[in-house]
C-alpha cells in the first residue's frame, strides 16, 4: 500500500499556474476584475489532458463564493483564500447523450430558482463543454445573459468551442508553467512524507518528462517517495520517469 499521498488542492497557490492565468484568477478573488459582470459570467480552463482542469474547476465555486461572501477572504491574499462557505454547485459531464439541448434546457430550469449560496449565485461546472451540440452550445449562449450565474468550464479543445461562449468568459491556460512554479509544490509532496526532497534539478527534470500533466508529475513524484520509505531512507535522491 502507498505510504505517499497527494493532498487535494485546496487553494490557488497548490497549482502550478501560468503567470497570466494566476493574474486573472486572482483578480476574480480580490474581486479587482468584476465578475460576473459587463457580459462575462463564464471560466473556461483550457489545456491538455492531466494539467489539474476538472480538479480546479470543482474548487472555484467554493472560491469565488467565499471571497464574494465572507468578509474575511478580503484580507487574505487571494493566492491563500480557501472555501469556508461550501456553496452548492451543479457538475455537467458533457458526455455522449447529456451534450445535447435537454441539458441547457435543465440548466434553465435549475438557474431559475433562488441561489442559497452566500453570494447569491449559482455555480455550473461543464466538464467538456466542447463536447456539447451544436444546439446546446446556442442554448448555453443565451443562458449566459442571467447575471446571477457563475459557468465554469474545461475543454481540451479551445477551438471547438462556439466564439459566443468563449466571449463570455475568461480563458485560463492550463498548459505547462514554468518549472519553477512546480519546485514548492513537489518539495511539499516530500515534506509532508517526512522525507528530504531531492535536488531541484531532479525535480526539473520530472517536470520537463511530464509535459505540463500533473498526473504525469506527481505519479513519479509519490513513486520515488514511496521506494525511499519502503527502503527506510529518509530522502530521496533519484526519480524515475513513468513515461520514459
Amino acid at each position: 500500500m502507498n505510504t505517499v499521498k497527494v493532498h487535494q488542492p485546496t487553494c490557488l497557490q497548490d497549482f502550478a499556474l501560468q503567470p497570466n492565468s494566476k493574474y486573472k484568477l486572482e483578480s476574480i478573488l480580490d474581486l479587482t476584475l468584476p465578475f460576473p459582470d459587463n457580459g462575462v459570467c463564464g471560466i473556461i480552463l483550457y489545456g491538455l489532458y492531466g494539467t489539474g482542469k476538472t480538479t480546479l474547476a470543482n474548487l472555484l465555486p467554493g472560491l469565488i463564493d467565499t471571497a464574494k461572501s465572507d468578509p474575511n477572504a478580503q484580507n487574505v491574499h487571494p493566492s491563500f483564500i480557501v472555501d469556508t462557505t461550501e456553496p452548492n454547485f451543479d457538475v455537467h459531464p458533457c458526455a455522449q447523450g447529456q451534450n445535447g439541448a435537454q441539458l441547457t434546457q435543465q440548466i434553465q430550469n435549475r438557474t431559475q430558482l433562488i441561489s442559497l449560496n452566500g453570494s447569491g449565485y449559482h455555480f455550473v461546472i461543464l466538464d467538456e463543454v466542447d463536447n456539447l451540440t451544436e444546439a446546446a452550445q446556442a442554448g448555453l449562449k443565451a443562458i449566459m445573459n442571467k447575471p446571477h450565474v457563475v459557468f465554469i468550464m474545461t475543454t481540451n479543445n479551445l477551438d471547438k468551442i462556439d466564439n459566443g461562449i468563449a466571449n463570455r468568459s475568461v480563458l485560463i491556460d492550463m498548459n505547462m508553467s514554468t518549472t519553477a512554479s512546480w519546485l514548492p509544490i513537489l518539495r511539499k509532496v516530500y515534506t509532508d512524507a517526512e522525507l528530504d526532497s531531492p535536488p531541484d534539478a531532479a525535480l526539473e527534470q520530472v517536470v520537463t518528462a511530464g509535459r505540463g500533466s500533473a498526473r504525469t508529475i506527481f505519479t513519479d513524484v509519490v513513486m520515488a517517495a514511496n521506494k525511499a520509505k519502503k527502503a527506510g531512507q529518509t530522502s530521496v535522491s533519484n526519480i524515475a520517469n513513468l513515461r520514459s
